[in-house]
């Protein structure tokens, strides 16, 4: 499998992580998990047979299985979270854990992005035809509520504050926070902050040569073991154990079964 990532230019940085392309990805497993992010995904795939498909994942709080039992090609853009919603009609809250077609969102412009797409012969210029269709989809709607954006940058902190210290702070009822947050990220506040620190835990394992489950429990701001083990369960499907022996990388988990 060849891999090449590539960080937006500006202003597409603020919404983008990243676009990426991983071309004629081969796997021995038929499936494969994948965990959620707490970000929007956009997605075109080209495989060996010639069938082309593009799709919008919603923010998801479970894990998603993926096809791997025929090699693929694939480019994408992982968005910030929170960073997908000016480039799609819907709110980003009415796409949670669903996966659409770009068509249904994008009309004909998606075949025509699709096509563009697979006739380029390079990775950068098929990034380059990505970032001219964000654009295109976003003019004028690159903007965040300043209460998202400021908590977004609260909960991504290295010492993450309480849910209601930074709705105290921002000054809105807490309803209203809510809908507003969801409205833009997909999710609420509170299942947001879960998934990022599941995703602390994801990082924390790859970092670690030995695993001591109720160590990186206690770092990654759980209770207990206990409650651990029922959050890992529910974003990924699988115990902690599991998954270290079937990732294939941090969000990818080999389906064995």
């Amino acid at each position: 499998m060849a891999s090449s990532l590539r960080v937006p230019p500006p202003p597409l940085s603020a919404f983008v992580d990243l676009l990426w392309i991983s071309e004629s990805y081969v796997q021995p497993h038929a499936q494969e998990r994948l965990l959620p992010t707490g970000s929007m995904e956009l997605v075109f795939t080209l495989d060996d047979d010639g069938r082309v498909a593009s799709g919008v994942s919603g923010a998801r709080c479970d894990c998603m299985v993926l096809d791997t039992s025929r090699p693929f090609t694939a480019i994408g853009v992982h968005f910030k979270p929170g960073g997908g919603f000016p480039f799609f009609d819907p709110p980003a809250g009415d796409l949670h854990g669903l996966h659409v077609p770009l068509d249904a969102l994008w009309g004909r412009f998606a075949d025509a992005v699709r096509d563009e797409l697979w006739d380029a012969k390079t990775p950068g210029a098929r990034f380059r035809i990505l970032e001219q269709a964000l654009l295109k989809k976003s003019a004028g709607r690159l903007g965040r509520h300043p209460a998202v954006r400021c908590a977004l940058e609260e909960f991504g902190a290295a010492r993450t504050r309480s849910i209601s210290d930074v709705t105290a702070q921002i000054g809105l009822s807490p309803r209203r926070f809510i809908e507003l947050f969801r409205r833009e990220v997909g999710l609420t506040p509170k299942m947001f902050c879960r998934i990022r620190r599941f995703q602390q835990v994801l990082h924390t394992i790859e970092t670690v040569p030995e695993f001591d489950w109720a160590d990186i429990a206690l770092q990654c701001g759980y209770f207990d073991q206990a409650h651990f083990i029922h959050d890992f369960r529910a974003f990924s499907g699988i115990n902690p154990s599991s998954y270290v022996r079937q990732r294939t990388s941090r969000n990818h988990v080999a389906i064995l079964d």
